[in-house]
């Protein structure tokens, strides 16, 4: 008990800083870890000091592999668009250098849209790339920059690709993603447009694409349907939209 973190929770599995990814993973994850699967591109949003995305490197033999990291950008103050801490990606001394120079760790605000869509359209989405198949979301565990993820990321992935959101606990921080986004993306992944029903997307950027939502504690995995990929989406319709974590604002819910 003396090492728990938050021993004060009823349930025994919250008690302690730990999750229980382990089976969504190998579940939703592990047809794209055998050797035989076609190369695909993966992104890590959240390198932090790279042990996950070591983790990840093993996983998927055949993924081109880049991960985000905000710690690496230019060191000063945070109103001057920089990082006043310490760049904790280059203690990874086997891989940072490494992948900034074959350009697939990026150094940036993976929650800015401006920063999100250069780094795909220079970097990610070349002629010669792989499709766009995994994203996971480690990254700074708060709500607004983890809707904001779907809905740049969602969008860009290939039909049967998976968007992987973790730490959706309760906490302060991430409270919204869990008690005001999900129950919208769960409404649109049942709409039907029944004329005679409230009915209509919450989201209309993703609830085309949409085919199952999977979550366990802490965890989800949006997967896409059959749909086109839409790669060239504009950055407007790239960016969270105002009612993402109030669903009042979705006429589903009103």
């Amino acid at each position: 008990p003396s090492k728990c973190t938050r021993g004060d929770c009823k349930r025994e599995r919250c008690r302690p800083w730990g999750h229980y990814y382990d089976t969504m993973y190998q579940q939703r994850l592990g047809p794209f870890s055998r050797n035989d699967t076609t190369p695909f591109q993966f992104l890590e949003i959240g390198f932090f000091q790279g042990r996950g995305f070591e983790t990840y490197m093993d996983y998927f033999p055949r993924a081109e592999a880049h991960s985000m990291e905000i710690s690496c950008i230019e060191h000063g103050p945070r109103e001057e668009g920089k990082w006043p801490f310490d760049n904790f990606a280059s203690v990874n001394t086997k891989w940072y250098q490494r992948l900034l120079d074959q350009k697939r760790l990026h150094c940036g605000d993976a929650s800015n849209v401006t920063f999100l869509h250069k780094t795909w359209t220079q970097e990610m989405k070349r002629p010669d790339a792989p499709p766009l198949m995994v994203v996971v979301d480690d990254g700074a565990h708060v709500d607004a920059h983890m809707a904001q993820s779907v809905f740049f990321w969602f969008p860009r992935l290939e039909p049967g690709g998976l968007l992987v959101v973790e730490d959706i606990q309760p906490i302060g921080e991430a409270n919204k993603f869990r008690t005001q986004f999900l129950p919208q993306i769960l409404s649109d992944l049942h709409y039907c447009g029944d004329p005679k029903l409230p009915d209509e997307p919450c989201f209309p950027t993703i609830q085309p694409l949409l085919a199952s939502v999977h979550c366990e504690m802490h965890i989800c995995v949006f997967g896409r349907n059959d749909m086109p990929a839409q790669p060239e989406l504009s950055l407007d319709l790239s960016t969270m939209p105002n009612g993402a974590l109030d669903l009042k604002t979705c006429k589903s819910f009103q």
